[in-house]
């Protein structure tokens, strides 16, 4: 069977030069179709496929240009080449389209040439289309294995919690001696099982943190003021019996008037817990890590945290790569590489979550520090972590959004007054429990509550009332101490965004 070849159109108004091109074009191994006329050119080429097209630049009709355009607008893998006597229209012979052109008069090598480098380009053009092609289909199999393993891990990690749950619960009831007497190599034991099924539960969060990092998923931070001084020493007893083991100290230089700060106190916990184990990892025995303010940033919004250590410092290669997934650059003292590699990443998405950032530093002489920022409790905080946020969230899901005031008042001062810490924690408490779970409450100093809730103006008087009565006859708050509640709401008291920002500032008064 006969392979039929490819064919190429030649458009010429001279009879001779037509000739002489078809037999190039027949001996380079194409079939040679010719026309004296433009018009004729686009008849034909709709006719049949071709490869190529070679027109005289006066060509009789529209002109050897304008055809180029034309075929190309119908064709757009069509080549062209454009036969000239001059160089001078070489500008619009490119945006016409042409992929090359030659110099009337020509020689038979001088044409063979110019098919050959359409050839070869019309070739390599195929090649890295099929590649390309190709790639994409490559590339659309890794994001369906790429989704099955994110899958898989948070399946597996969902999975491993509940059986965990109850093994840390049977071993601390050993322990505690509720199942009778142990002996004390029985609770050395037990106490290392439930020091292995704690280190096992933090690797399957931080696998379900991966997750949802992979997913798209931002990380849910619930913010609240809070000291960063007390986080410090909730990430310290979290991690005292790595220190003990390594004997490494620990010093907390936060300054306990230092300002609050607006974080997720859980999150920013983990972040600590993160940075100083890594510290711990890599400093030798006997050494120290430090968590230390560096003042604020020039807007005097956020707070300049760093945490030290006098390790083995970070390569200068590994600092641009040091937050990168996976990444395990760093070797410890002893010459090993240790963890998952996903401690740092998920810290940094933790940080930026707080719309903070982070950075690395190694000392000249050894040790490293990480230097982030964390948001200063305030009203340009609050809007910007989460009243903005929440109003974009309101407005494409079209809900109403309300912010709901709740402060304690003595009724013989006839003022405002702060709760005891017993009070204040178990008022909170009830709050949250009244509360949705897509709502924001910020608790400020013992006396003022604010309530961010997707809630119109009539639910939110509601919800205020329901706060009035259930801290009022629960038993939550001292003698002679009642509830009051302000609330302002989209579109309820604001048709615009500015006049409920604005509406909103009035209730978020510097306290």
């Amino acid at each position: 069977m006969q392979i039929a070849k490819e064919k190429i159109l030649i458009a010429d108004g001279e009879e001779t030069i037509r000739e002489m091109v078809s037999r190039i074009v027949n001996q380079s191994g194409f079939e040679a179709v010719t026309v004296k006329q433009a018009k004729q050119a686009l008849e034909v080429l709709k006719s049949m496929p071709f490869i190529l097209l070679i027109a005289d630049l006066k060509l009789p009709g529209m002109g050897g240009l304008e055809l180029i355009k034309a075929a190309r607008s119908e064709n757009p893998d069509l080549h062209a080449i454009c036969m000239t006597d001059s160089l001078q229209d070489y500008i619009d012979l490119i945006a016409s389209g042409a992929s090359d052109y030659i110099t009337k008069p020509f020689t038979v090598g001088e044409m063979k040439a110019k098919l050959d480098r359409v050839n070869r380009e019309r070739s390599l053009i195929r090649d890295l289309t099929q590649k390309s092609v190709e790639l994409e289909r490559l590339n659309e199999e890794l994001k369906r294995l790429d989704q099955l393993k994110s899958t898989f891990i948070s399946s597996i990690s969902h999975e491993l919690r509940t059986p965990l749950t109850v093994i840390k619960e049977f071993v601390s009831l050993m322990i505690e001696g509720h199942v009778g007497p142990v002996t004390d190599d029985q609770k050395e034991y037990l106490g290392i099982a439930n020091k292995n099924v704690l280190r096992l539960t933090n690797l399957i969060e931080t696998l379900l943190d991966f997750s949802r990092i992979e997913s798209g998923k931002r990380l849910k931070l619930r913010f609240e003021p809070v000291r960063l001084i007390e986080v410090v020493e909730d990430a310290a007893m979290t991690i005292s019996q790595q220190l003990e083991e390594k004997r490494i100290t620990l010093e907390n230089r936060i300054d306990p008037d230092a300002p609050p700060v607006l974080i997720d106190r859980k999150r920013m916990a983990e972040v600590l817990i993160n940075l100083i184990g890594n510290g711990i990892k890599f400093t030798p025995a006997g050494g120290k890590v430090a968590v230390d303010l560096r003042g604020l940033t020039e807007k005097r919004d956020y707070l300049k945290v760093v945490v030290s250590d006098t390790g083995v410092g970070i390569a200068a290669e590994d600092l641009p790569k040091i937050f990168g997934r996976f990444y395990q650059g760093q070797k410890t003292e002893a010459g090993l590489i240790t963890g998952t590699g996903l401690g740092l990443a998920i810290t940094k998405e933790i940080i930026d979550g707080h719309q903070g950032d982070i950075r690395p530093e190694s000392g000249a002489g050894g040790g490293s520090s990480f230097v982030f920022t964390l948001p200063i409790f305030g009203i340009s905080t609050l809007y910007s972590l989460i009243l903005d946020p929440m109003f974009e969230e309101a407005e494409q899901d079209k809900l109403p959004l309300s912010l709901t005031r709740v402060e304690f008042w003595d009724q013989r001062a006839g003022r405002e007054v702060a709760l005891n810490r017993d009070s204040w924690e178990s008022v909170v408490y009830a709050l949250q429990k009244l509360v949705r779970s897509v709502d924001v409450i910020i608790p400020f100093q013992n006396r003022v509550v604010y309530i961010f809730s997707f809630i119109a103006s009539k639910m939110a008087r509601e919800i205020g009332e329901r706060i009035q009565v259930k801290l009022t006859l629960g038993g939550y708050l001292p003698k002679g101490i009642e509830v009051r509640f302000k609330s302002f709401s989209h579109p309820g008291e604001a048709l615009t965004k500015e006049d409920f920002l604005k509406g909103c500032r009035l209730l978020l008064k510097e306290d």
